[in-house]
């Protein structure tokens, strides 16, 4: 096993493996690890980082998809983290006290993308959980205060928008909404409160919504489009 530092993608062990019949990259924390059939000479590292530049960016954009022992996402309701575990032989999840543990089995690979997309497929079932629990009740509240009928209120996995309204006034809200601060979750649904009295987005209808938010409801729009979360970047498909 040897380093190797190119200028572009940093440093690269390369680690000589009998059994290996091809060259496998894979980032490991910050650096690059190349597994090479035994006899690779360094000589050739020079054009094989050249030819597999392209592919090797890659891997540092992918990697930043992760979640990792180490990550701490955010929601409006929970807090999740991973826990590596012996006491498990399949991926696990507990929600407690507003915390939300994944435990995964002390050999699972969160290097592999299928495993990725079992932590995410639970923590995304957690986030429908709460949505479902708190986002129904929220909005029967401000409709209360507001004098506004509302005949049902639904849960999808939406990524195209926060919510919606239809002329039966039936409201669906997204569950990544979950992933919002309550100021803006707030606004998300006043936004579709106002759209059971005017459908469309008219003058009439952002005059409603100043009203029903207090302040400048474009203010807040604005403030979802370049919404920042780093849950929602590593959740949203």
């Amino acid at each position: 096993m040897y380093e190797y530092n190119d200028k572009e993608l940093g440093k690269i062990i390369v680690k000589p493996d009998t059994r290996a019949k091809r060259i496998i990259a894979r980032r490991k924390g910050e650096y690059i690890q190349l597994t090479v059939p035994f006899g690779f000479t360094p000589k050739r590292l020079p054009s094989l980082l050249d030819d597999m530049r392209h592919r090797l960016t890659k891997l540092f954009t992918a990697r930043d998809q992760f979640i990792t022992e180490d990550s701490v996402l955010e929601t409006f309701s929970f807090t999740a983290r991973l826990s590596r575990t012996h006491l498990v032989e399949n991926v696990k999840m507990r929600l407690k006290d507003g915390n939300l543990t994944i435990f995964v089995p002390g050999n699972f690979d969160l290097e592999n993308s299928t495993s990725q997309h079992i932590v995410k497929e639970m923590i995304r079932q957690a986030l429908r959980h709460e949505a479902k629990r708190i986002l129904p009740e929220k909005t029967r509240k401000f409709a209360q205060i507001l004098h506004l009928q509302v005949n049902d209120v639904k849960i999808n996995k939406s990524v195209s928008r926060w919510g919606s309204c239809s002329r039966r006034k039936t409201i669906n809200f997204s569950y990544y909404t979950m992933l919002l601060s309550e100021k803006q979750i707030d606004y998300v649904i006043l936004h579709e409160l106002a759209h059971t009295v005017e459908l469309n987005h008219s003058e009439k209808f952002w005059n409603l919504l100043n009203r029903f938010c207090g302040e400048d409801a474009k203010t807040i729009s604005r403030s979802l489009r370049k919404y920042p979360s780093k849950a929602y970047q590593l959740l949203r498909p």
